[in-house]
């Protein structure tokens, strides 16, 4: 009798025990250019189409153009939390090669730890998910081709090239074709009366100034040009207002010399004197401040630009991007999106082995909502349908929804063909 009560007792006291909600973590990295389209859909993924809470290190909440966040939230709509349990998405966005790379490498990276906001505790972990403006195949590192994963197409990042703000007659450049990129690769300079015909400019130098080697941007100006060989690196020297050769590195060394990110480049751009005239490329999203103002540097390419009625040298202040230059073909510098991720439960268990928390079906369940196509009725969390939402919304839209494509291409700067 005694030992009977004694297990009703125990049996009582679990039973009341509390039971604690669980936390999953998401691990997000990749490109640089498309984390505005990646902050807006993991944004509205939670349920309530918003987080409980934010956080980017300061008591200031965090912005799309942020390259590190971290969300939390619940996700029952999803089923990938239930009752009080959260979702907490860390971001980090350190370029796309160096997103193939950590899924091919699992590379240990450092995100913020807490979704509360004005905290600075950091965690390190291995990502989730990745984003890449390009294919694997041309850049640094390679996913393997055996299915163990999957690079997804999720939108078309379109690209551009841009002339630097300083005085000089550059600013009268409003063109550059693909012979003219590929003549400049390997020497990084060329004299303006080469991209302009004025004979008069012979003496004036125009520097291509150049990302590192884990962008995405440049893998796909390299892949556009078909160009073989080394590419010459320069950084501008505001002391001396010229351009000098890269001796050292901005950024991880694996990755060479270069500008760091397409906000570094942006700011070489920036150059107020007739000794920094240059031309860099930047994704469209990233090219749009150069001079503070809607995408006023940018030029065409091949005679084109990326978005319709675009009047050279003018800050645009229509109310959409037109992108029927890029849907229709007639303006081929830009890469499909990708979503990279571990595709089979087999591969995902060696991320589990490496620090991850999710299920793989909670993983999939999230993936297959960032993937989801618009069909007419709200979607949060999906990236089409925040493509589709920033069309009317200043700055208007910077990436291409697949459905929006008339055409395609198989590769990196391959050929443009009808859907």
């Amino acid at each position: 009798m005694k030992k009977s009560i004694a297990i009703s007792i125990l049996g009582g006291l679990m039973a009341a025990a509390p039971v604690m909600a669980a936390n999953y973590d998401l691990y997000v990295t990749g490109s640089t250019a498309f984390r505005p389209n990646v902050f807006a859909a993991c944004s509205k993924i939670f349920d309530g189409g918003a987080p409980t809470d934010s956080n980017k290190g300061t008591s200031a909440a965090p912005t799309s153009g942020d390259n590190q966040w971290t969300m939390v939230g619940t996700c029952t709509g999803l089923g990938v939390t239930s009752g009080s349990d959260t979702l907490t998405i860390h971001a980090l966005f350190t370029g796309s090669v160096q997103g193939i790379s950590s899924m091919a490498n699992k590379d240990q990276l450092v995100f913020f730890a807490s979704g509360t906001r004005n905290t600075t505790t950091l965690v390190t972990n291995t990502a989730s998910i990745a984003f890449s403006d390009v294919y694997s195949k041309p850049a640094l590192y390679h996913l393997p081709t055996d299915g163990s994963f999957a690079e997804d197409d999720v939108a078309v990042q379109p690209m551009a090239f841009f002339r630097s703000t300083g005085t000089g007659d550059l600013q009268g450049l409003n063109n550059i074709t693909v012979q003219q990129l590929y003549t400049l690769l390997a020497p990084g300079v060329a004299p303006l009366s080469y991209l302009n015909g004025n004979i008069n400019d012979h003496g004036t130098n125009v520097y291509l100034v150049h990302r590192t080697l884990d962008s995405g941007t440049r893998v796909t100006t390299l892949q556009e040009s078909k160009f073989v060989g080394t590419i010459k690196i320069r950084y501008y020297d505001p002391t001396s207002d010229s351009f000098i050769n890269a001796t050292t590195n901005r950024g991880p060394a694996q990755f060479g010399p270069g500008y760091v990110g397409g906000s570094d480049l942006r700011a070489a751009l920036q150059t107020p004197t007739a000794g920094g005239q240059s031309i860099g490329y930047l994704s469209f999203a990233d090219g749009r401040s150069v001079t503070g103002v809607n995408w006023q540097n940018m030029l065409a390419y091949n005679g084109a630009y990326p978005i319709s009625n675009w009047t050279p040298g003018s800050s645009w202040t229509a109310t959409t991007n037109d992108f029927s230059p890029v849907t229709t073909g007639k303006y081929s510098f830009w890469a499909t999106e990708e979503l990279d991720h571990p595709a089979t439960s087999a591969e995902w268990n060696t991320f589990l082995a490496a620090g991850q928390n999710l299920s793989f079906s909670q993983l999939n369940a999230i993936i297959g909502r960032m993937e989801a196509t618009y069909t007419g009725s709200p979607l949060n969390g999906s990236i089409d349908y925040e493509i589709e939402l920033s069309k009317t919304i200043s700055p208007y839209a910077t990436a291409v929804r697949l459905n929006d494509m008339q055409v395609t291409r198989q590769s990196v700067g391959g050929v443009i063909a009808p859907n």
